[in-house]
């Protein structure tokens, strides 16, 4: 019994240490919580078993209840979770008082929050998708703000928003992230700017990008750069270029640059079949728009390419010309034209240089039934043959010192002009033009026999050099020389000696003549032709109309010889005028003796034959009529021509429903005003 007592009392001697032993004062464990990016404290909690301890704001945490053996769990809000195993770490077996420090614990964020914006306007972007893999992603709100849960220390944030340019960029130990994302939607209307309509299917361009607008004239674009250049076109109207620089938005409003209409005769309403309609910008330019109808049958046409404003011009063979001015409803649809038919007279450069004398020409045509002037702007005197009789502004003739400031042809045309006179500048082409021809003899046709310039010898005393009909630096001289003409205020420009040398005047012609080349009589026509298009598109380009005087014989064929064949001329002017002089003609032609006798009839016959050629093309007849008596003929040939004989040739045009008119010739310009009506 004494020995269960001694062993109960030891038991409780032991329990007894054991108690004392654990209420000793244990030794705390403290330390600290640090954000592994900044270095700032962060309020996290720890779990160690089924104790928790809270930080302070300083980071700072105790636990008092700790074995070595434990495992602490560190969590904070908006960091990646942690554990710190303490059996890991030293010196923790035997704890020393008064309590144990642990090196400080970093915790490294795992969130990325921030605010997406507009680059443009710096409002928030609500509904833009932030992602930093496929599994961790989030949308703004009405904000803009976003949060990132779960990312990793570095990582590739893409933002993307429709209309935005996506935004892709690196990240690195942060917990914040904003960024402004650029628009990259281009939106906007289309519109007519005059009526203020949509236009459907216009074109609109930014670099590569294309869009075409609806039937509400809406487009949109796709991925725009910051800034650029938006083109945007539309059948029907001009071209716009505008510039955008940070827009989303852009309404424009196109000019319309087309205009379509229909041309009638103002006195029968019949449609016009053949003409040139132009745009300029002012009457003094040539065309900045230009197209042309022939064998219509409605008269109808479309200009494309019109300026804002300007005016519009109409050419059409047998018609005044129509100025319109180019503004909103100024242009009607229907478009009358009223017709003209030239009577003419003719005076050369030297009787224009005399003022008081090209004004008795003037009078005469305000006194009788003439409306029209043909004058040289060349000389054709002896002296100065194809000299340029006024101050000249083309580059060319002023390099070359072809002029001379004879003439005031502005004063000259405002004066015809205040009259109501049609104006016609007559220019030499490829022949009676010597001072080009001694300028630029490389321009020239050549003498064999000599190595010189070939000339036409009609008389002892006269001499007419050749130009080469083959060199084209001869049709951009007198093209140029045309134009400005034309835009002077000539009503319209005249080619005469169109062709290649007639040969005529002697047996030894044909052996002295020498051309850069022969040719075939197909390659003379087209050559002749091919100057004509190229003069005809700058004439009429220029406001002015075109015309071509030509052999007598060829109205009744095409000239092998001289190049020209009136059915491929006709496609190129607007009036043909043959010099059909009856003295010219040989005793035996039209079973006539001697032609000169039968002005009417001669007339008529030339007349009918070169209709034939002409017919269905451009350009209608309006023949030279012969007002001299021609000298140079057997005694028994002469016929003198009296207003009789004037007044029979004007009848015989005149009654041939196809002409257009006629111009009265002689060289001295000396004409029987006797053979003319008077004026109405």
């Amino acid at each position: 019994m004494r020995w269960i007592r001694g062993c109960a009392l030891a038991a409780v001697s032991i329990l007894a240490l054991i108690v004392a032993a654990c209420s000793q004062p244990a030794v705390p464990l403290t330390g600290t919580i640090a954000d592994a990016y900044t270095g700032k404290p962060v309020v996290a909690t720890l779990t160690i078993g089924d104790l928790q301890v809270t930080t302070d704001a300083n980071g700072v945490y105790q636990i008092d209840r700790w074995s070595a053996r434990d495992v602490i769990k560190v969590v904070a809000s908006g960091y990646e979770p942690i554990e710190i195993n303490l059996s890991t770490l030293p010196n923790l077996e035997r704890p020393s008082p008064p309590a144990v420090t642990l090196e400080p614990v970093q915790v490294r964020p795992n969130t990325l929050s921030g605010v997406i914006t507009d680059l443009y306007t710096g409002m928030p972007v609500a509904g833009a998708l932030v992602q930093a893999s496929e599994t961790i992603s989030a949308t703004t709100d009405a904000e803009g703000r976003y949060v990132l849960t779960g990312v990793p220390e570095t990582f590739r944030v893409t933002i993307t928003a429709d209309g935005y340019a996506p935004v892709v960029s690196d990240v690195a130990r942060t917990t914040l992230f904003d960024a402004a994302i650029r628009p990259d939607t281009l939106r906007g209307a289309v519109t007519d700017g005059y009526t203020g309509r949509p236009i459907a299917g216009a074109s609109v361009a930014l670099g590569d990008l294309r869009a075409t607008t609806d039937s509400n004239g809406q487009y949109v674009l796709r991925g725009v750069p910051e800034k650029g250049t938006m083109t945007i076109s539309a059948r029907g109207y001009a071209r716009l270029d505008q510039p955008v620089e940070r827009v989303t938005t852009l309404d424009v409003a196109l000019r319309p640059d087309t205009l379509s209409g229909t041309l009638i005769d103002a006195q029968s309403r019949q449609p016009i079949r053949n003409a040139t309609i132009i745009a300029t910008l002012n009457l003094q330019s040539s065309d900045v728009a230009m197209t042309r109808i022939d064998n219509s049958s409605d008269g109808s046409f479309t200009l494309e390419g019109i300026p804002e404003q300007g005016y519009l011009q109409v050419l059409a063979p047998g018609y005044r010309k129509a100025v319109i001015e180019l503004r909103p409803g100024s242009v009607p649809a229907t478009i009358e034209l009223e017709p003209f038919y030239s009577k003419a007279l003719y005076v050369t450069a030297a009787v224009a240089s005399r003022w008081n004398l090209l004004m008795k020409y003037f009078d005469i045509i305000d006194a009788t039934e003439l409306n029209a002037i043909v004058i040289d702007i060349k000389s054709d005197l002896r002296d100065d043959l194809g000299l340029v009789y006024y101050d000249s502004q083309v580059p060319i003739v002023r390099e070359l010192g072809t002029f001379k400031p004879y003439m005031d042809l502005r004063a000259i045309l405002n004066e015809a002009r205040r009259r109501g006179i049609y104006t016609i500048a007559r220019v030499h082409m490829f022949s009676h033009d010597n001072v080009l021809a001694e300028a630029k003899p490389e321009w020239a046709a050549k003498d064999r026999t000599t190595g010189g310039i070939f000339y036409d010898y009609p008389a002892p005393s006269i001499r007419y050099a050749w130009l080469d009909p083959w060199n084209e630096n001869v049709w951009d001289y007198n093209i140029q020389l045309s134009v400005e003409a034309a835009l002077l205020g000539f009503d319209e420009i005249q080619y005469d000696y169109i062709r290649f040398p007639s040969l005529e005047f002697s047996p030894t012609d044909k052996d002295r003549l020498l051309l850069s080349r022969e040719g075939t009589p197909e390659e003379r026509w087209a050559n002749i032709t091919e100057v004509l298009k190229r003069s005809h598109r700058a004439i009429n380009g220029a406001g002015a109309f075109f015309s071509v005087d030509v052999f007598g014989y060829t109205a009744f064929g095409p000239s092998r010889l001289l190049g020209q064949n009136l059915s491929m001329m006709a496609e190129y002017t607007d009036y043909i005028s043959p010099m059909i002089y009856p003295s010219h003609f040989n005793p035996g032609e039209f079973g006539f003796d001697n032609p000169a006798k039968y002005p009417y009839e001669v007339i008529q016959k030339s007349m009918s034959a070169a209709f034939k050629q002409v017919e269905g093309k451009r350009a209608l007849l309006r023949p030279w009529l012969q007002d001299f008596t021609l000298i140079w003929v057997p005694k028994e040939l002469l016929v003198e021509y009296t207003p009789a004989e004037v007044r029979a040739q004007i009848r015989a045009v005149e009654e041939f429903d196809a002409s257009a008119g006629w111009i009265l010739y002689d060289s001295t310009n000396v004409y029987h005003v006797e053979a003319l009506k008077p004026a109405e």
